[in-house]
């Protein structure tokens, strides 16, 4: 069909205004490029797409910093200083995360990490069916399956003990779930809340998603990681397993999974939720130093691009990262390559099929050829899916939590990722990642010079467009 001149010219004239403002924004070149090329050969499109996924988010903060400082209050007791000594590599990360997120270090923890999203349902069922007091949870899915039905009837029960229930989800990635799903669970006494719904609100924030996993119950025990809650994480995928990580903590630093809950319940809902009977006095249930860092597309900085070319820079040892997407930013990709051409171990765990969708399974390939010439290790994992999200360093540090290494879940998602101090734990975590490489083929750099242009072109193409998706 034809368009009448005039609309043309008004195309065109709106097409060119959003390339000159994509020119003058601070954004990644590729993600430039790709809006350009959008909009020059798909104009509708590109005008379409540019205002729900382009315009970048909003200046305004989920929450004031009176409110925030509010919330942040009841952790500042237990905050402890980072340990001093010769290596400085530490206390570094814990200052940069503490001055660029305002994430408190503290002590006096315990961890148990998941890796069988079975084992952490029961754990989660148990837990939330002890609560006296509150159920706080939020979770980018919630799937009317067996799985979300049967912690739907849980939270139902303790709302009718009386005990109060908060259900929070993203209205995006339950766009597909029934309303009678979450209207039984508002009518069993449960206060439910859609994070930024998509009707009749839909909007360029639209684009900005909730990708949090965060439980916490009576405030004295929290869970974050990247399990949500649905049926084929319990049966797995492809005859194999989802493969995912999740922890379940107690002490002092569940004070700042409430807060993250809180924060983005005042948001959601409009109730402010701040008395100090959410914040039980905390004892000290271990000795694990941890800090909670949320990132989000309002915040001044990408904390997570910071954190991580932190730990590649300093590591001495080896790192080892699991992501279901490997999309990096240039300041994550230069740390990965300079930690690998100065010796140190870098290994990168991404899964072979996706879960749905290959745009950002073939982006993520474009990058492995010039991470194999920089001496990084890259291998596929073939037993399922991987979720996990997960970095481990120098038998020092591990990093658990919702965020992926792409610019969707970096740039413009609500994540969250909780930084564990301890060599133990590190240790740990470091076997299971070599226990995941028995389900896993590496990727030789010969072998992978030799895919088809066909498979170039494809990478070519995704790692274009998933900038902007």
């Amino acid at each position: 069909m034809t368009l009448p001149l005039w609309l043309n010219i008004v195309i065109i004239v709106f097409a060119i205004n959003i390339i000159v403002v994509v020119l003058t924004q601070h954004r990644r070149p590729t993600e430039t490029l790709a809006w350009i090329l959008m909009l020059y050969f798909l104009p509708v499109l590109g005008i379409l797409l540019y205002y729900f996924f382009g315009v970048p988010a909003m200046l305004r903060p989920l929450i004031s910093k009176e409110r925030l400082a509010e919330l942040k209050a009841h952790t500042a007791p237990y905050r402890i200083s980072a340990p001093t000594g010769e290596d400085q590599r530490g206390p570094r990360l814990v200052s940069l995360l503490e001055g660029v997120n305002l994430a408190y270090p503290v002590g006096g923890n315990t961890i148990k990490v998941f890796t069988v999203c079975g084992d952490m349902f029961e754990a989660m069922k148990l837990d939330i069916h002890a609560a006296r007091h509150h159920v706080h949870m939020e979770f980018f899915m919630i799937e009317d399956d067996m799985v979300g039905g049967e912690f739907a009837d849980i939270l139902i029960d303790k709302a009718r003990e009386g005990v109060e229930v908060r259900l929070m989800y993203d209205a995006a990635a339950c766009i597909g779930v029934p309303r009678k799903f979450f209207r039984r669970i508002k009518e069993g006494g449960v206060k439910v809340e859609a994070f930024s719904p998509l009707f009749p609100h839909l909007s360029p924030f639209s684009n900005y998603r909730n990708h949090r996993k965060v439980l916490v119950v009576d405030g004295v025990v929290g869970y974050a990681g990247g399990m949500n809650l649905a049926e084929r994480y319990l049966k797995g995928i492809r005859g194999g397993v989802w493969r995912d990580t999740h922890v379940r903590v107690e002490g002092p630093i569940v004070t700042e999974l409430q807060t993250t809950f809180l924060t983005d319940w005042q948001f959601a809902s409009g109730e402010w939720v701040h008395d100090a009977t959410y914040y039980p006095q905390q004892m000290q249930a271990g000795d694990l130093m941890m800090q909670v860092v949320t990132s989000n597309p309002t915040a001044p900085f990408r904390v997570i691009d910071l954190s991580y070319s932190e730990i590649l820079y300093t590591a001495t040892r080896y790192v080892y990262l699991q992501s279901p997407y490997l999309v990096p930013s240039e300041a994550i990709r230069k740390a990965l390559y300079a930690a690998a051409l100065s010796g140190v171990d870098v290994r990168v765990m991404i899964p072979t099929y996706p879960d749905k969708g290959w745009v950002v399974i073939y982006a993520s390939r474009w990058y492995i050829s010039q991470m194999l010439d920089a001496g990084v290790r890259v291998f596929f994992y073939d037993n399922g899916y991987l979720h996990a999200k997960t970095v481990v360093a120098d038998d020092r540090l591990f990093t658990v939590g919702s965020v992926n290494i792409d610019h969707r879940s970096i740039s413009q998602a609500f994540e969250v990722t909780a930084f564990i101090y301890d060599a133990e734990v590190a240790s740990r975590q470091r076997q299971t990642f070599l226990d995941d490489l028995q389900y896993c083929h590496e990727i030789k750099r010969e072998e992978w010079r030799k895919r088809s242009l066909w498979e170039r072109v494809k990478e070519n193409v995704c790692r274009l467009a998933a900038p902007i998706l």
